[in-house]
């Protein structure tokens, strides 16, 4: 999940999952890598599928085309690794950014288990199991991909982040939303978050912090 693209929050319809943003994985860096064999690279040269697929997720397009896009070039025989790996990350973002949690998934873990050490795959997996009301394995997966590195690292904090208020982990929450905004500083989700998180939550964090720091 990367940086091409600014964050999109995608709401959940409870204050603790607002916080959810996605990283598009926009390009293939094998597209500019010579040891890569030229006839393996199709997404991005001469597969018109692969093509709008990628413009599609990038643009912020959720229709129907660019999923089905996506789906006929995942079909590609001719696919290279990190082709398949580009094109499930993007799919599952286009199906996250639909609400769409399962297939969203779905298509992470088929991107993990390509590359088991892919840390956007496994942040955009914790995004989609926070989607879906799983804010413990969430906690999981984000943190083995801040484990294995990340391009935005401050996404995977503000997504712990909403994951760990979720659960009730206020002091590991604030934790967590206050990195992603030193990470970033202008960074407008995480902001608001710490922001929202702040007013709602001063009293019983107030609480939870004191009791914290006495012992």
């Amino acid at each position: 999940m990367s940086g091409a693209a600014l964050p999109r929050r995608f709401i959940a319809g409870i204050s603790a999952l607002s916080a959810i943003v996605i990283a598009v994985w926009a390009a293939p860096a094998e597209a500019q890598d010579p040891r890569v064999d030229p006839r393996a690279v199709t997404v991005i040269g001469s597969d018109p599928h692969g093509r709008r697929c990628i413009q599609g997720v990038v643009e912020g397009d959720t229709s129907d085309r660019t999923i089905a896009d996506c789906t006929r070039a995942l079909r590609n025989p001719r696919l290279s690794r990190e082709s398949t790996l580009m094109l499930l990350v993007n799919r599952g973002v286009t199906f996250l950014r639909r609400s769409e949690g399962e297939p969203a998934l779905a298509d992470f873990d088929a991107a993990i288990a390509v590359d088991r050490r892919n840390g956007e795959a496994h942040l955009n997996r914790g995004a989609a199991l926070v989607s879906l009301n799983q804010p413990g394995p969430a906690v999981a997966a984000i943190t083995e991909a801040l484990g294995l590195g990340v391009r935005d690292p401050q996404k995977a904090y503000l997504n712990r982040g909403a994951a760990r208020e979720r659960l009730g982990d206020l002091r590991g929450a604030y934790e967590d939303y206050s990195t992603a905004l030193e990470i970033s500083p202008d960074w407008g989700p995480a902001n608001a978050e710490l922001a929202r998180f702040a007013r709602s939550r001063r009293s019983h964090l107030a609480g939870v912090l004191g009791a914290s720091d006495g012992q």
